[in-house]
């Protein structure tokens, strides 16, 4: 590798994350032909030591990070760049079920869980697993993943004692220690159906021998002729510390707020990997061994490297990120000319209508790479996407884009005052355009519509309008969206997430993880279960107000009293008067609620969160199978300096989106363990859905519609 001096920042990490991609082929490699390699590969990675590519590596990565603390005057450590880099090879392993059948699987030591309710989380691949000691002295290994929304149960190593369940961080379930599921809150009311029952709902188990060290080993199959080889004395715990590098790493885990590094080393990694990744597979296409996973993964990885130098280089001020899509170009033109999208065979797929389904799609679909080309084509092109208000465009000239699965779609304000929306033809132009002295301004025109002021664009030109498919649009009249003006500050901002953007948005549509996710929410305002009347899209705030509210939150609950404009009875009024009529004569004063359109029609990830004192948008821009940005920018009145409630509502604005970038985080953490859990391969329990989370399934339903695919149970691509 070359010295930090004789390169830009930009090239250093770019070639790192080349190295990455090699070291994630090796360790594939090892992971589904020899075990004993692969503890020796991952120890090798976790230590820096033992292997010359490897410490070559580390030695590259503190260069270059030192000079990035020197260019940009920080203090980033080392250990969370190299931490990162090996959680993301380690994440890259895939081991299939037929390869797992091979073998015993070292858990743990019987000494390391000694009393009854002790556990310990392991990683075997992409399997998460937890060793459970029992009452009776037995251990017990568990696939440690909720049979609800699969996140995981345990986390780390610790004691649930032997008469408390564990409860799934996500929505609450409990678990006991013998992997039977004790409690799915709301189940008691009939939330499940009626035909719903706990026993069906257990954890997976497998089987257990203990050797005569004391080792404890799992068979992660039903192979009855695998043999029995168990020897702990070589053996080291690769698994715990796999599970304590993940949890580590992924932004927002450990602390709910920040980031494990920075944006542009992560985004500069992530070009060089998928460069090396896409020129082994343009080898395996030129060389014959291809298929439609192979044909689909290209034009997904394309689009993810695209939209990934859209992201750190939005001003083309970096060649050096152009050459390398223009090596990737090169090397897969041939190929790509003879692409096209497979056709989905639908045959034996049957779909239901969505009040009817509670079961969920199975968790393959989430972060695959080859069905994500599927949903560029099916899903999120045909889907309207958020770009702006119209006052972010108000001039002639102005213009703003948005930059989603690797095109980039602009939104300009025209001479005559009128609304143009297209895209670019290339992302390598993205310096020089758009071109006013050109018809088109040099773009490619695409769809443009504009719903109570807010600016939407879609890349085909079929399907219905927004107003046609919103949900209850009557309650958005009296806010006067149309005139409110952008706020800055804490209330605007876009954050990367490595999550598929299909668990983030159903995280989003429902409330049911609110008791368990959100504490501050639940504590300013009453949440309700009845998701398909008003009375669950309504939400008021508590009155009285909690008296266990955060400084902050009490600061919010006290401007919103002070602007209000009419009484709580009044409120009780117009939400009576909203649930008969479907609209509102008047804003809310004390209440909150989202606003989206009908999932079933067109699922679209948006939503306009609406209160007393502003709104805020809430949108999620796919970047790639395992990649999305959060885009959330707020809105509101421009308030009159002289008008006594003016200073009021400024407070209550700041204080609100200050909370509700928390309640973000929150989110942010549960989705990142689940991201990992539906990476299982031994996964055999399908998701049920309460009635609060009614529009996760209206939003599945119209996957299951638009992608018949995704209701097989097991990969097929």
């Amino acid at each position: 590798m070359i010295l930090v001096e004789e390169k830009n920042l930009c090239q250093l990490f770019v070639e790192a994350g080349r190295e990455q991609y090699y070291f994630a082929a090796l360790g594939n490699n090892f992971a589904n032909n020899d075990e004993v390699a692969w503890n020796n590969f991952v120890s090798i990675l976790l230590s820096a030591k033992g292997d010359y590519a490897v410490e070559t590596v580390y030695k590259y990565l503190v260069n270059a990070v030192a000079e990035y603390n020197k260019q940009n005057q920080t203090k980033f450590n080392i250990k969370i760049v190299y931490d990162y880099f090996i959680a993301k090879i380690i994440r890259s392993i895939f081991v299939e079920i037929s390869e797992l059948e091979k073998n015993w699987y070292f858990i743990c030591r019987v000494a390391e869980i000694p009393q009854p309710g002790d556990f310990v989380t392991v990683q075997i691949f992409q399997e998460p697993l937890v060793a459970v000691r029992q009452s009776d002295g037995t251990i017990r290994v568990f696939l440690n993943v909720c049979t609800h929304r699969q996140a995981p149960v345990f986390e780390g190593h610790g004691c649930v004692g032997v008469d408390k369940p564990a409860l799934c961080p996500y929505h609450g379930w409990a678990y006991g220690i013998d992997g039977h599921c004790k409690n799915a809150p709301g189940a008691n009311r009939g939330e499940f159906g009626a035909d719903f029952d706990l026993r069906n709902y257990s954890l997976q188990e497998f089987e257990v021998k203990i050797e005569e060290n004391q080792g404890v080993f799992a068979k992660l199959s039903e192979n009855s002729h695998l043999k029995q080889e168990l020897q702990s004395e070589n053996h080291q715990n690769i698994g715990v510390e796999i599970t304590n590098l993940l949890n580590s790493v992924s932004p927002g885990y450990a602390d709910g707020e920040t980031a494990t590094l920075p944006e542009p080393i992560r985004l500069w990694l992530r070009i060089g990997y998928l460069e090396a990744q896409l020129k082994q597979l343009i080898a395996d296409i030129t060389q014959g061994r291809t298929g439609d996973r192979h044909q689909l993964m290209l034009e997904s990885l394309i689009g993810e490297l695209k939209q990934a130098i859209l992201t750190i280089d939005s001003d083309g001020s970096t060649p050096e990120l152009d050459e390398v899509l223009q090596r990737v170009y090169n090397s897969s033109d041939e190929q790509r000319q003879f692409i096209e999208y497979s056709k989905i065979d639908i045959d034996g797929i049957e779909c239901s209508e969505s009040s009817q389904r509670r079961q969920a799609l199975p968790i393959w679909i989430y972060g695959d790479a080859a069905l994500f080309a599927l949903e560029v084509e099916h899903l999120i092109k045909p889907t309207w996407q958020f770009v702006c208000h119209i006052n972010e465009v108000p001039q002639p000239g102005n213009f703003t884009w948005l930059d989603i699965v690797g095109e980039r779609a602009y939104v300009i304000r025209t001479a005559s005052g009128e609304l143009f929306a297209g895209k670019l033809q290339d992302v390598i132009q993205r310096g020089s355009y758009p071109q006013f002295g050109l018809p088109n301004y040099g773009l490619e025109p695409i769809d443009i519509d504009i719903f109570y002021g807010f600016i939407f664009i879609r890349f085909t030109w079929e399907g219905s309008r927004l107003a046609e498919s919103w949900h209850l649009p009557g309650l958005l009249e009296p806010y006067q969206l149309e005139n409110m003006q952008p706020i800055g500050g804490v209330g605007r901002y876009d954050i990367n997430v490595e999550v598929d953007y299909k668990l983030l948005w159903e995280n989003f549509l429902e409330d049911y993880h609110f008791p368990m996710m959100h504490k501050g929410l639940t504590r300013r305002f009453g949440v309700s279960s009845d998701c398909e009347g008003i009375n669950g899209m309504i939400i008021p705030m508590r009155d009285p107000a909690s008296p266990s509210l955060t400084p902050i939150e009490r600061q919010y609950y006290d401007c919103a009293k002070a602007i209000a404009r009419h009484s709580w009875e009044r409120e009780q009024q117009l939400q009576d008067f909203a649930s008969e009529n479907h609209s509102l004569p008047e804003t809310l004063c004390y209440s909150a609620f989202c606003s989206m359109s009908a999932q079933e029609e067109i699922p679209m990830p948006f939503s306009l969160s609406v209160f007393p004192e502003h709104v805020q948008t809430f949108s999620l821009v796919p970047a790639g199978p395992r990649e999305c940005r959060f885009h959330v920018r707020s809105y509101g009145h421009t308030l009159n300096p002289h008008d006594t409630n003016s200073k009021a509502v400024e407070e209550a604005r700041l204080a609100n989106t200050q909370l509700l970038l928390e309640s973000l985080h929150e989110d942010i953490r549960v989705n990142y363990i689940c991201q990992d859990s539906v990476s299982s391969r031994l996964f055999e329990k399908i998701g049920v859905f309460s009635i609060a989370e009614f529009d996760v399934a209206k939003f599945q339903e119209a996957i299951r519609i638009k992608l018949p695919i995704t209701s097989r149970q097991r990969k097929p691509l």
